[in-house]
């Protein structure tokens, strides 16, 4: 059986997200696998530009589930990610981002990602979307993150899942055009090793 490619962000975002669905090399007995989202196995990361400088964040709480079937090539991904847990580059940009023009952390102090994993072929090539929903500043949109399985031997160790959006659509502010409206998110999950996997 081929290996499906997948890719959230998250932190992402968020993974983000970053999360996904996964196509491998099932046992005879193969069945939904559970894994518990949290910040040693999962990164949610923003990139942005702004007239100045780059912006590249990290949510270091993040929180959710990942579950997949490898024979039913299906899977679902729940990530949430503690809006005043970005870290970014100075304290000042940091203020700047969690302020109500951006992020709005003390209105809206978490954003959330719900999506399930879609297979597509693409110039004949098997790709995986992971399609969903992202919920930030109280505003809920569709989001589609690409993604990307790396594999060590025939194992599954890592998802990447990447997505570029409109952060207006949110309504975040551009701050008078100085940042760039486009951001991209990136979400990171490093599965267990199989011998730790339940199911």
């Amino acid at each position: 059986m081929n290996h499906m490619r997948l890719t959230a962000i998250l932190a992402s975002a968020f993974l983000l997200t970053a999360g996904t669905g996964i196509l491998g090399t099932p046992s005879a007995h193969a069945a939904t696998q559970h894994v518990t989202l949290t910040p040693r196995n999962t990164q949610a990361l923003l990139h942005a530009r702004s007239a100045l400088t780059d912006i590249d964040g990290t949510f270091e709480t993040v929180s959710g589930t990942l579950a997949y079937d490898l024979e039913a090539q299906t899977c679902q991904v729940d990530l949430t990610m503690d809006v005043n847990s970005l870290k970014v580059g100075s304290a000042v940009l940091r203020s700047v981002m969690l302020s109500g023009l951006m992020l709005d952390s003390d209105t809206h102090p978490a954003m959330h990602y719900v999506g399930h994993c879609v297979p597509k072929i693409v110039k004949g090539k098997l790709y995986t979307q992971l399609i969903g929903n992202l919920t930030m500043r109280g505003q809920t949109h569709p989001l589609t993150f690409a993604v990307q399985m790396r594999f060590t031997g025939n194992t599954l160790t890592t998802i990447a899942s990447t997505a570029t959006f409109d952060q207006r659509q949110w309504g975040l502010s551009t701050l008078l055009h100085s940042v760039d409206p486009m951001v991209k998110t990136e979400t990171i999950i490093t599965l267990p090793a199989p011998s730790a996997k339940q199911g």
